[in-house]
Order: C-alpha cells, then sequence, then structure tokens
C-alpha cells in the first residue's frame, strides 16, 4: 500500500509541471475597413467539444490576453459582436500577435417598428446622416438639407464639401449616375426621396482595390427610400414675371434597381446660368495630374471682371438646357451609362471700369465702358461602360465636345470707341480605358489608357486697327484682325502591378506620355477695302510642341493599427522640342524629374485624425508660353515671350486635424500649408498711355504661400439649429516685374465666414452666412505709395417662416460693404422675398419671387491686385417678379 501511494505521489510531482503549464494567447481586434482597433469585443476559447475554456473582452486599445493551464489542442477562438460578421478559427501554433480583422455586417430585425431614428449614426468609415432630421418644411432638393447638415458644406456653384475636403464622387443608391457633373442632381432631386445621405470616408471606387491602396477620398451616397423607387417622378415648372420674364423646366427622375435617369429641359430669362449645372468640379484637376497643358482662351473682348454679386442680379440671358443622364445595371456587374448635356445661351452685359497702374513714381490710368452680347451653344456626350467587381473593374468612356460662341462689345476707352468682335469654337474627344484584374495569388495588374484631341480656332477684330505704333510704323487703319488655333493632342498609358498584401503594400507601374500642340497665329490689317500683312514681319507664329515622357514609379504602403502611410517615388525622363522656322527658334529640353509625396494618417480615435502631407511636382510651361511674334491678345493687349521653357517646382506641406463627435452633432478642422514655388521665368507687363504688353521673360522667380485654416460645425438638435465658422489666413509673399522694374509685394489675407440657421419659435426661422475679408498688400522694401489695405464682407440674412404647413414666406436681405483708406466706401443693401403656396389636393406649388425689390440698377465696386486698382461700374437687371406653378407629378 505505501509503494502505491510513494509511486502515485512520484507520478503527481513529475507530471503536474507539464500538465499545469500556462498557455497565453494574445492579439488584437480591428475593424476590416478602417484598421480601428476595437473595444469591448469578446474573444473566447472554446475546446474541440464547444466548452469555454477561457474568455476576456478587448480594451481601449482592441487588445487581449486569454490565459489558461487547460489542454488546448483543436481548440478554437470565436469572436462574434452585433454589427460584425461571427469568425471562428482554429488555434494553430502560433498564439501570440495575433492581429484579427472583422468585416462589418448589416443586420436585418424583423418586427421591429423603429419610431425615432438617430439624426447620425457610423459605422466604420461610413457616416450616415438622417434627412428627416435635418429636413426643414421649406426644404425643396436634398442640396438644401445637405447644406444644413454639421460637416457639410455646399458653395453656391454647387460644389459639396465634408470638412472641407471636396467630394470625389456623388452617388444614387450605389451609382455613380451623374460623375463629377453632380449640381444637376443635387438640385432636382427632392430630398423627400432620400432616407440618408451616406459620407463615405477614405473611399475607394474600385472594388478590386478596395482596402489594397491608400485613399483619403470622401464620397457621398445618397440612400433613397423604397418608395422613390418605384415609379416615375418629375416635375413641371411653369413661370413668368415682369419685366418681360420666362422661367421653365420640365424634369424626370427613375432610381431603381436596374435604371436610374435624370432628365432635365430647362429656359429662362431671369438670370440663372444654365452652363454652370454642367460643370464638372475635377476635370481639370485629373488632367493637370496627368500631365496635359491645355491652351485656354487666348483672346477676350475686354479687362473687366464679374462683379461679387449673384448672377441672377446682373446677367440678362435668355437661355436653354437639355441634361438626359441614363444608367442601366446588367448582370455580373455591368453598368452602361450616357450623359447628354446641350446649351444655348444669349447673354448681355454693361459694365465699365477704371484702372489704375502704379510703379511708385507714376500712375496710369484707363477708362473703358463696355456694352457686350454673346451667343453661345455648349454640347457634351459621354458613353460609359463599366464592370466593378470584387476579383476585376473594367471602365471605358467616351466623351465628344462641342463650343461654338460670338460676341461683340462696343468699348468706350481713353476717348476712344472701339468696335471687337470675338468668335471661338471648340472641337474635341477623349477616350479612357481602365482594366485592373486581380490575379489568383491575390496581386493587382492595373492598366490605363487615355487619349484626348481638342482644337479651339479663335478670332478677334478691332474697329478701328489698334497698335499702330506697333504693326504699321504709326500709319492707322480702319481694322486689326487676329487669328489662332491652337490643335492639341495628349496620350497617356500605364501598366502597374500591386502587391497589397505583407506589412508593406507595393506598387510599381511604367508609364509613356505624348502631348503635340501647334500654335497658328496671324495678325492682318484692313485699309479701305484691301486686306493687308503688317508692316513688321513679327505678327505670325507657326511653333510647333512635342513633348514626351517615359515614368517609372514606385509606391510603399505601410500600416499598423491607427497609422497608415504611402510614399511615392516616381522618377521620369521628360523630353520637350519646340519649334518656329520664322524666328529659327527650335529648342529641346531634357529633364530627370524626380518628384517624391508622402502621405501619412493616423487616427487619434475613432473619429478623430491627424494627416500629413508633402509633395513635390515640377510642371512646366506649354506653347502658349513661348511663341515669339505678336498676337493681339484683346483691345488693350498685345503680347509676345522671349523667354525659355518656363519650369516650375512646387514643394506642398500639409499639416491637418479632424475631431468629430457624432452623436455631439460636432466637427471641426483646422489645417495649415506651406507652399514654395520657384519658377525660371517671370512675366513682365509694359504698360503705356494707351497699351499693355505682356512679355514672358527669363529669370529666377519665387513665391512663397503660408496659410491656415480652421472650421467649426455644430448642430443644436434640441433646437434645430446650426452653427458654422470657417476662418483663414493666408501671406503670400512674390514679385511683380512692371515697366521694367522688380517690385517685391506680400498679400495677408484674414478670412471669417460664420453661417447660422436658428429656430426662433415653432415655424420662424433665423439664416444668417457672411463672409468677411481683410487684405493687407505691401510692398517690401519700397515706397507706402502701393501699399493697399481693405476690408470687405458680404452678408445675407433672411427670415423664413411656414403658416399653416401650406404656406410658405421667405424675406431675405443682402449686404454687400467694402472699405478702403481714401476711397468712398462701397455700400449696397438687396432685398428678397418669396412666397410658396402648396395645393395638396392638386400636388402643386404655386411661388412668388421677387428679386431687388429696392430696384438697385448700378453698382460699383473695386478689385485691388498689388499695384493695380480696378473701379468697376455694373449695370444691374433691377427689380424683378416672377409667378411659378410647380406640378408635381409620379
Amino acid at each position: 500500500m505505501w509503494n502505491r501511494a510513494i509511486l502515485l505521489l512520484f507520478f503527481w510531482l513529475f507530471t503536474n509541471p507539464i500538465s499545469a503549464q500556462q498557455k497565453h494567447i494574445n492579439g488584437v481586434v480591428l475593424d476590416k475597413s478602417s484598421k480601428v482597433q476595437l473595444k469591448a469585443i469578446t474573444v473566447m476559447l472554446k475546446s474541440e467539444e464547444g466548452h469555454v475554456i477561457a474568455f476576456k473582452t478587448t480594451d481601449a486599445n482592441g487588445s487581449f490576453v486569454l490565459t489558461t493551464d487547460k489542454d488546448i489542442k483543436g481548440a478554437i477562438l470565436e469572436i462574434n459582436h452585433l454589427g460584425y460578421k461571427k469568425m471562428v478559427f482554429p488555434v494553430e501554433t502560433r498564439l501570440v500577435d495575433l492581429r484579427i480583422e472583422m468585416e462589418q455586417q448589416a443586420i436585418l430585425l424583423d418586427s421591429i417598428v423603429i419610431k425615432s431614428r438617430p439624426a447620425i449614426q457610423r459605422q466604420g468609415d461610413t457616416l450616415s446622416y438622417n434627412v428627416s432630421a435635418f429636413a426643414k418644411e421649406e426644404d425643396r432638393s436634398i442640396a438644401e438639407v445637405i447644406r444644413r447638415m454639421p460637416g457639410m458644406e455646399v458653395s453656391e456653384n454647387g460644389r459639396i464639401k465634408f470638412q472641407g475636403k471636396s467630394i470625389s464622387n456623388f452617388y444614387i443608391d450605389g451609382d455613380d449616375l451623374l460623375d463629377d457633373r453632380y449640381t444637376i442632381g443635387s438640385k432636382t432631386i427632392s430630398h423627400k426621396m432620400v432616407q440618408d445621405v451616406q459620407v463615405l470616408n477614405n473611399h475607394e471606387h474600385m472594388k478590386v482595390l478596395k482596402n489594397k491602396r491608400y485613399s483619403d477620398d470622401v464620397a457621398l451616397n445618397l440612400v433613397l427610400k423604397d418608395e422613390a423607387k418605384l415609379a416615375l417622378t418629375g416635375q413641371v415648372k411653369l413661370g413668368a414675371g415682369l419685366p418681360h420674364q420666362y422661367d421653365v423646366e420640365v424634369n424626370s427622375i427613375l432610381f431603381n434597381k436596374k435604371h436610374k435617369m435624370i432628365n432635365a429641359l430647362q429656359g429662362n430669362n431671369v438670370g440663372h446660368d444654365l452652363s454652370a449645372d454642367f460643370f464638372g468640379f475635377n476635370s481639370q484637376s485629373i488632367l493637370a495630374k496627368m500631365g496635359a497643358s491645355p491652351v485656354d482662351n487666348m483672346l477676350s473682348l475686354g479687362t473687366v471682371s464679374a462683379p461679387m454679386l449673384p448672377k441672377q442680379l446682373y446677367y440678362r440671358n435668355n437661355s436653354g438646357a437639355l441634361s438626359a443622364n441614363y444608367l442601366i445595371n446588367k448582370k455580373n456587374n455591368w453598368q452602361i451609362k450616357t450623359n447628354l448635356q446641350a446649351v444655348f445661351d444669349k447673354n448681355e452685359r454693361d459694365f465699365a471700369t477704371t484702372t489704375t497702374y502704379n510703379d511708385g513714381k507714376n500712375s496710369i490710368s484707363f477708362d473703358e465702358q463696355q456694352a457686350a452680347d454673346a451667343i453661345k451653344w455648349l454640347s457634351a456626350w459621354y458613353i460609359n461602360l463599366e464592370r466593378n467587381a470584387d476579383k476585376q473593374y473594367f471602365k471605358n468612356t467616351l466623351s465628344l465636345e462641342y463650343e461654338n460662341e460670338q460676341a461683340r462689345a462696343d468699348i468706350q476707352g481713353n476717348d476712344r470707341v472701339i468696335g471687337v468682335n470675338r468668335r471661338h469654337s471648340v472641337r474635341g474627344f477623349s477616350n479612357s480605358i481602365d482594366y485592373v484584374p486581380a490575379l489568383a495569388n491575390g496581386h493587382i495588374i492595373q492598366a490605363k489608357w487615355y487619349v484626348n484631341y481638342g482644337n479651339k480656332p479663335q478670332s478677334l477684330t478691332l474697329q478701328p486697327g489698334l497698335f499702330e505704333h506697333l504693326l504699321n510704323d504709326n500709319v492707322n487703319y480702319n481694322e486689326s484682325l487676329q487669328q489662332v488655333e491652337v490643335p492639341s493632342f495628349f496620350t497617356r498609358g500605364q501598366v502597374g502591378y500591386r502587391l497589397p498584401n505583407g506589412r508593406i503594400g507595393q506598387y510599381y507601374a511604367v508609364e509613356t506620355m505624348l502631348e503635340s500642340q501647334h500654335l497658328k497665329s496671324a495678325i492682318d490689317l484692313r485699309k479701305g477695302d484691301i486686306w493687308q500683312s503688317p508692316a513688321v514681319d513679327s505678327t505670325v507664329n507657326d511653333m510647333r510642341w512635342l513633348r514626351y515622357r517615359v515614368h517609372i514609379n514606385a509606391e510603399y504602403e505601410w500600416r499598423k493599427n491607427r497609422f497608415s502611410s504611402r510614399l511615392v517615388l516616381p522618377l521620369a525622363l521628360q523630353n520637350t522640342d519646340y519649334k518656329d522656322q520664322r524666328y529659327e527658334l527650335h529648342e529641346k529640353s531634357n529633364k530627370l524629374l524626380f518628384n517624391p509625396s508622402f502621405n501619412a494618417k493616423y487616427r487619434v480615435g475613432m473619429e478623430d485624425e491627424w494627416t500629413f502631407s508633402y509633395q513635390r511636382n515640377t510642371s512646366f510651361g506649354n506653347i502658349a508660353d513661348l511663341y515669339r511674334g505678336l498676337l493681339i491678345k484683346n483691345y488693350r493687349t498685345i503680347a509676345r515671350n522671349s523667354g525659355t521653357l518656363n519650369e516650375n517646382v512646387n514643394n506642398n506641406f500639409d499639416v491637418n486635424y479632424k475631431f468629430g463627435r457624432s452623436l455631439q452633432l460636432l466637427f471641426l478642422n483646422f489645417g495649415i500649408r506651406y507652399v514654395q514655388s520657384t519658377s525660371s521665368n517671370i512675366v513682365s507687363n509694359t504698360v503705356s498711355d494707351t497699351t499693355t504688353e505682356t512679355e514672358l521673360l527669363k529669370q529666377d522667380n519665387r513665391v512663397n504661400t503660408y496659410a491656415a485654416s480652421v472650421g467649426f460645425d455644430k448642430y443644436l438638435f434640441a433646437l434645430a439649429s446650426s452653427i458654422k465658422l470657417n476662418a483663414s489666413w493666408s501671406l503670400v509673399d512674390y514679385n511683380q516685374l512692371f515697366n521694367h522694374e522688380l517690385l517685391p509685394f506680400k498679400n495677408i489675407t484674414y478670412g471669417l465666414s460664420p453661417s447660422m440657421d436658428i429656430k426662433i419659435v415653432n415655424n420662424l426661422n433665423l439664416n444668417y452666412t457672411s463672409n468677411l475679408s481683410w487684405t493687407s498688400a505691401r510692398q517690401s522694401g519700397g515706397t507706402a505709395g502701393l501699399d493697399r489695405n481693405t476690408f470687405n464682407t458680404v452678408q445675407h440674412l433672411s427670415f423664413p417662416v411656414y403658416v399653416f404647413k401650406v404656406l410658405h414666406v421667405r424675406m431675405a436681405a443682402r449686404h454687400i460693404f467694402s472699405h478702403q483708406p481714401g476711397l468712398k466706401d462701397i455700400n449696397y443693401l438687396f432685398f428678397d422675398s418669396f412666397v410658396r403656396y402648396r395645393h395638396k389636393k392638386w400636388n402643386t406649388d404655386f411661388e412668388l419671387n421677387l428679386t431687388n425689390m429696392a430696384n438697385i440698377k448700378t453698382f460699383e465696386t473695386y478689385t485691388i491686385s498689388a499695384n493695380m486698382q480696378a473701379q468697376n461700374r455694373y449695370e444691374l437687371r433691377g427689380r424683378m417678379a416672377v409667378f411659378k406653378a410647380v406640378f408635381n407629378f409620379k
């Protein structure tokens, strides 16, 4: 018996250290899409039979540690949390530093009636606004509601921003029907059709690249109500008024799973510029990023800029527009989309200005009165075929564009009466192809090709002929004709290979780019009935331009917990060749370019983040900076160049902080920026009593820009009120070459933009927005005579009131004020009013809109830039009244 007891004791002493040896399992749990650590997640260790061995909840950093002395052979880890897919996987040899990424999952609740939904919900990188929580009775379009949402901003031209950043895509129930020309949609879609407005942070449009590459894009998605997907809806708007006013529109909307459509036919003469509704917010920046340098308008009627007023007050027009947008979703994620836009516009304007140039010693003034009218046609047709699947992305977009404009003006300048005619036409097309397949090993191929061709022949006629001292040995003539065109061809192709897995994501690409331009211009003079060439031989240009580039690119992305970053190391060999035999000009430029960039993002919490970016960019001028022959740009300005190819090196530094508290409806953002720009050329302005000559000269020129901005946005849900505040500061240090003298300037600008939407009583609101700016322009080390200090403010105040839920009345005032020492203050107050009555039985709204009730017909202001000051006068439309009936059908 004792032998048995000793044997058992020996066996226990020998085996207990082994069987009682503790096992430790630790790791971190993250959200798969945002990489944010998840706290309060239960992690369970279960035996092979399903019994719980150990469990633990994650801490604030998403970390957990499980400890057990039991046998874990065949055991599993189980993570199950509301809002995420359940995860179960076996415990293998690796027990430490586990990285568990949970995928979000929507949960459908049956037989539950939700009486009150939260105003804002956040799920990962998606922020959802409940439209009904922010909509008011006077709202009609979804843009009016978005403008009121905390963190959101809608500018007067329709551009939408979230926390100061412009959106990259505008989705309607997940489909990008309108691309970046989304203004027609945000103004046409009724807010009653939309359930939620989703803000998609760190957005990636291509599903195959989702969570596979760094992105800081922000997109918007309108989640439609079920009843909005059932049938065709639309409106017929018929408006007429005094004096001789009309405003009509017919639109139709269809949104279902397979088909989406927005069509609108519009016409008016009430000052609504219809061409602005079809503006693409991202198109120019996309071309610039690809290296294209298209030539814009080289000829103009006059020199007066538009006033800082709503266009409706001064734009005398007769306009018509058609917008037809149609999308079809096919099987296997295929999508076909077509967008057609056409605009006809006839407008008149009557402006006047006195422009004074000062170099600290002398002052030169120009007086100009301009009565102008223009007729233009614009049309664009886009055809898009796209497949956006998890394993493959394909997109082909073909666009065709046409524009034709004829404009004339009678200008009285410095006691001379001049008749000016300008014509131009645009014909162009572009095609882009993107193909991005995922391979079996998880790697991704990216291939893209873009091609663009466009031409814009322009002509400018002046009567009587001008610049006789430069063109005709001081002999007068009757008429001068300037003709110019720059046909341009651009193509770019890229093939890349992406390795998204591993600790460091990698992408390698090879790219080629080709740009060809041909600038042709000539000046002809008419004396009597005979057209002849000028007396000088430097009035013709026949310059050819060719640029090609071979580009290799390496990108590296690193993510760890809350930190993510991207480093781009591009190396390019660029050759530029331009020549004009007439001036014995033939120059070549070979450049080896290295333009690195770095982006980093650190998440402080679920809604707070720091971002930093540095980018070096080397850009070059185009053919419009190199022509040698004289070119008449307007009745007062003649230009030529003598410099070489302009090289501009930019170093950009940005630091931004975003702070959000969705539950408290509070958003804050802060940013600072520094930009150093160094150019190899500088623009020289030579001004005399009658003309202005511009020339691009070879001379180093540096511009330093410092800027800071802060935005604050708070919604007081209990009071149904919102408060927004944006403040900015900038300092620009630059040089200007004027009358052969280099003038260094520093411009300092402070900006403040508060806005409030406050509920005073049940049916009465107060809306207030304003833009205040203080600008100081000083010549560094020079005479104080060129220093300028100005203060400008534009304030808008309105009182919307809703009576008996059928009558809406709004009284509004706009105040404009400018002050500069030594000049008369500019002080204007405009009044508008609006009345809407809704006839529920007829499903019709009757509206009366009164504009400029004080009947102000002349507006005077001034603009200041370095050593130039312009005092402008604009003829306004005066008082207008329009009565409109809006028939809603569905």
